[in-house]
Order: C-alpha cells, then sequence, then structure tokens
C-alpha cells in the first residue's frame, strides 16, 4: 500500500474515533457501538478489497522487452512512492519502484512456469 493510501486510512481511522469517542461521551452508547461495528467492517473490507491487487506478468513483459529503464529508485518526497522512469517506444513512463518490480517478477515467474510444463 502506498504512503498517501496509508495516511488517507489513518485519518480516516481517526475521523471514526473521534465520531465514536463523541457519542459514547454524549450518553448514546448504542449508536456509538453502531458507528463503531461500521468502522470495523468498513475497515475489513476495505483490506480485503484493495490490498490484494493482482499482479499482471504481462505488464512485466511489456517492461522487461519494450521499454529501456532510464533512472531507478527516483525519491519524490514523503507522501510518495519512490519511481522508476522508463523509456516505451517515444513515451516516458513513470512507474512506482515497487509496482515495477512485482510485475517483472510476475513475467519472470510465468516464464519459469512455462519451461516447467515444456
Amino acid at each position: 500500500m502506498s504512503p498517501v493510501a496509508l495516511f488517507f486510512s489513518f485519518i480516516i481511522g481517526l475521523v471514526f474515533a473521534l465520531i465514536v469517542s463523541s457519542f459514547l461521551n454524549a450518553g448514546k452508547i448504542v449508536i456509538g457501538w453502531c458507528v463503531a461495528v461500521f468502522a470495523l467492517i468498513f475497515g475489513i473490507f476495505y483490506i480485503l478489497i484493495f490490498q490484494n491487487e493482482p499482479i499482471n506478468p504481462k505488464k512485466g513483459e511489456y517492461y522487461a522487452t519494450q521499454c529501456q529503464l532510464i533512472e531507478t529508485n527516483i525519491d519524490n518526497g514523503l507522501f510518495q512512492s519512490n519511481t522508476n522512469k522508463l523509456k516505451c517506444g517515444d513515451v516516458i513512463e513513470n512507474v512506482t519502484v515497487e509496482k515495477y518490480q512485482e510485475a517483472i517478477q510476475a513475467y519472470q515467474n510465468s516464464n519459469v512456469q512455462m519451461n516447467k510444463l515444456n
């Protein structure tokens, strides 16, 4: 998960905690617990859905065969992931280091599996 997503997840969690706290302090215990349960279900749903993005070996094949790595591990500041700069034909693409490495690894693993089948 990117640092920006982590930051926003933290802020959302903090807002829910403040809402629950205000309801509980106001004596509205049932509403406070309902909001807390909703926040818990929302958090679990968020983690299950958005954490498991499928890694596409075709993207790794594209990076490995059609692109040339120009710069690696470019620092983009505190709230953004480091990137790699690729030249793909006439186009310059900036890809996060993590996504680039995952795509290349998926492509290499798919080649290993194909070689085992042959």
